[in-house]
């Protein structure tokens, strides 16, 4: 299935979300009947008026690694709403696990034949599509149970000492509202720190290298017709009001870490853990024969700067940026989508008022080398040297 099929069979949650008025998600509709949300009384529109305000003054930036990143977001205690066991996440049984249909994975990725993959990507013509479009979308029967990826989310989010990971923060503006004479509503800008991504977590976590050593790696072989190993895991929470990111590539990137002595070839597998829509800042791709030796025009990185963003390359130029080339892909949690190094990508900021969670699984060919733990110890270095550089500076941030 090609990523315009499934936008065409999505036509009806497009409309659906292109409404302010209209709800994102089941999560919001229950907080709408139970009068948790804040919503009412036409005040939508002043905060979208500072939303936008805000947007055009700042525009999409890359996430920063540990230091401050502007995004607005509306005040709301109840801006997260997961599948939460009461017991230890660990603890779960698989029964709870995979409680969605029988066409979805299930815990143990491993035991699907290579038979399965290869009638899947036949009956589809993902590898036709892959090849023509960069990029291509999984049919349902491929997608993870979104149950399941909120576990291992939340397994990751509240057991840090038992499941070590890389974590990178942002700097949160939020809107309060203020309430005035004869009650007019008046929008307070305010700041808050949170957690915003999660780096280097499979290694310690024997589900989610079951899932991108296994599963998801065999699946994206089948799309390539080659063997691809996992280079690095990247999984993004992008609360409320987080940022996007602004047009980009990942391939010159992602080479700067290892030089030529590492892969040259990508491909990123994403998996959605929330529905994503365009509310809440989806991904947002430009199809084409992208490769090495046909790609957009790219700016230079900037001399000493953050690897994580304006030090990193593959940012585009902005006289290159055509916004009606990005397609917004809108899915379900569970649903994966794949493109690879070439793609220019983007999305935006999260305007919902829950998290719009997403891990993106970075592969090369087995042929190139496995460089995936050596991959974070040169990165690691490179963070921790751009922070030395800063410290004196008001930028740092003990």
């Amino acid at each position: 299935m090609t990523l315009s099929a499934a936008a065409a069979e999505r036509d009806d949650d497009n409309d659906e979300h292109s409404d302010n008025d209209s709800l994102t998600s089941a999560d919001e509709a229950l907080l709408e009947m139970l009068g948790f949300t804040s919503w009412k009384g036409g005040k939508q529109d002043q905060v979208f008026a500072i939303l936008q305000e805000s947007e055009e003054k700042d525009g999409d930036v890359y996430i920063n690694n540990d230091h401050d990143c502007p995004s607005v977001v509306f005040d709301h205690k109840y801006s997260c709403c997961h599948d939460h066991n009461d017991s230890d996440p660990a603890a779960s049984t698989s029964s709870q696990v995979n409680g969605s249909s029988s066409s979805r994975p299930p815990v143990a990725c491993n035991d699907h034949s290579k038979n399965f993959f290869d009638g899947i990507i036949q009956k589809h013509n993902l590898s036709t599509a892959y090849h023509m479009e960069s990029c291509c979308q999984f049919p349902k029967e491929c997608s993870i149970s979104q149950k399941l990826m909120r576990r291992l989310t939340d397994e990751l989010l509240y057991g840090a000492t038992k499941y070590p990971s890389d974590r990178s923060y942002e700097t949160i503006q939020f809107i309060t509202t203020k309430n005035g004479k004869e009650g007019t509503f008046s929008p307070v800008l305010q700041k808050r720190r949170e957690i915003t991504r999660f780096e280097n977590f499979v290694n310690g976590h024997k589900e989610w290298n079951d899932l991108c050593n296994g599963y998801l790696a065999k699946l994206i072989s089948a799309v390539c017709g080659e063997e691809m190993v996992l280079f690095k895991e990247k999984l993004n929470l992008k609360p409320p009001g987080g940022t996007g990111f602004a047009p980009h590539l990942d391939s010159p990137s992602l080479r700067i870490a290892l030089g030529a002595q590492g892969p040259c070839n990508f491909v990123t597998v994403m998996v959605a853990i929330d529905d994503m829509t365009e509310k809440n800042g989806c991904l947002r791709l430009w199809k084409g024969a992208w490769n090495e030796y046909n790609h957009v025009t790219l700016m230079k990185p900037e001399e000493g700067g953050d690897p994580d963003a304006g030090g990193r390359a593959g940012a585009i130029h902005p006289d290159c940026v055509q916004d009606d080339k990005f397609e917004s892909i809108v899915c379900k949690g569970g649903d994966i989508v794949a493109f690879n190094g070439w793609v220019p990508h983007r999305s935006s900021a999260n305007a919902s008022l829950f998290s719009r969670r997403a891990v993106f699984l970075t592969y090369n060919p087995a042929k190139e080398g496995n460089f995936h733990d050596e991959y974070y110890i040169n990165m690691k270095g490179k963070r921790e040297e751009f922070r030395q550089n800063l410290k004196g500076t008001k930028k740092f941030r003990y």
